[in-house]
């Protein structure tokens, strides 16, 4: 069968056999020859036409799918990105060895100093890290590093008045700046002073001994003893003790209990207090009338009261001329 079909079309082909002809052939062949017939015409009819695609509507189809995936973008979840493990362990090592640094060298990140102020009318105590005690007087400023203790030099820096009562230790002194050059101690207790309205720094030393310096390479050093007084002149090149090497004055603690115990002491000192100390102002009607020496005690708040006290000694008159001015008139000293 397969080869008479093959044969047949072979034959329509080359035009060779017309399907007429084989009218008289068995039904079974008639009906194959009908088929085949059909099917060939149907085929001759086919028109061969080169592809062509729709480019419009799969660019449509294509902008559409974009349109979609963008829609859906806000519900994907992130991707992570992964630091590898190698990274990680750099990072901890890093931060390990920058702690480790910082504890063995807790001094290297901050050189600055602290500050503490008092107003006018402010006397503050003050506990330094080496346990060393500073009384600090009004309109005053102390400033040290925090880490004092852990220092080969306790240095602190003093603008006004203070009183000091240094923590002995040999292996680290203690020094003091000031604006007229340097006061080094090891373990003592002593009134500062250092005023810039004033020419110089004096230091009133009360027990131990205490060197002073200048801020020049050459300049001396000098040692004050206990019970005397000590200058840094601002004038001078290096520092020098008083000329007369007086005693420290009845005032050392005068700012802080206001209170001048006079055992023995002129009045020219209480004049001096009371100029450093108060509004006050104490004047002689004789300039010698300064070195009388008297002992009582002078309310620093009270001075028209102490001074009326001491008048009743008959050897003195009080006159107050205004109102922060005292006067005292007299001929000469009690012998």
């Amino acid at each position: 069968m397969e080869k008479k079909i093959r044969f047949l079309a072979q034959q329509w082909k080359n035009g060779d056999v017309d399907p007429a002809k084989h009218s008289d052939a068995g039904s079974d062949d008639a009906a194959l020859n009908k088929e085949l017939e059909t099917i060939w015409q149907k085929a001759g009819n086919y028109k061969s036409t080169s592809f062509g695609p729709d480019v419009e509507a799969n660019w449509k189809k294509f902008q559409a799918k974009i349109e979609e995936n963008n829609n859906n973008s806000s519900e994907t979840p992130p991707v992570r990105r992964l630091i590898p493990r190698a990274w990680l362990v750099a990072a901890s090592i890093a931060a390990l060895l920058v702690i480790g640094w910082w504890i063995i060298n807790p001094n290297s990140g901050s050189n600055e100093f602290k500050s503490l102020a008092t107003n006018k009318r402010e006397i503050k105590k003050v506990e330094l890290p080496d346990h060393s005690v500073v009384w600090l007087s009004n309109n005053s400023e102390l400033s040290f590093d925090p880490t004092l203790n852990q220092s080969k030099v306790r240095q602190v820096k003093l603008r006004g008045e203070a009183y000091f009562e240094v923590q002995a230790n040999p292996q680290k002194p203690f020094r003091i700046e000031t604006p007229h050059g340097l006061i080094e101690v090891l373990g003592t207790s002593f009134n500062v002073r250092a005023l810039k309205t004033e020419p110089h720094t004096e230091v009133q030393v009360m027990t131990g001994r205490v060197a002073l310096m200048g801020k020049g390479e050459n300049d001396q050093r000098i040692e004050i003893p206990a019970n005397f007084i000590g200058y840094i002149p601002s004038t001078e090149k290096h520092a020098s003790k008083s000329s007369s090497d007086k005693k420290v004055f009845a005032s050392t603690q005068v700012w802080r209990t206001r209170k001048i115990e006079l055992s023995g002491r002129t009045l020219g000192e209480a004049q001096e207090i009371l100029r450093r100390y108060s509004d006050f102002r104490l004047e002689f009607s004789d300039p010698q009338l300064a070195d009388c020496i008297f002992t009582w005690t002078f309310d620093l708040d009270r001075p028209e009261s102490s001074l009326k006290l001491l008048a009743k000694t008959g050897y003195f008159h009080l006159d107050k001329t205004s109102s922060p001015v005292f006067r005292l008139e007299g001929k000469s000293c009690p012998k």
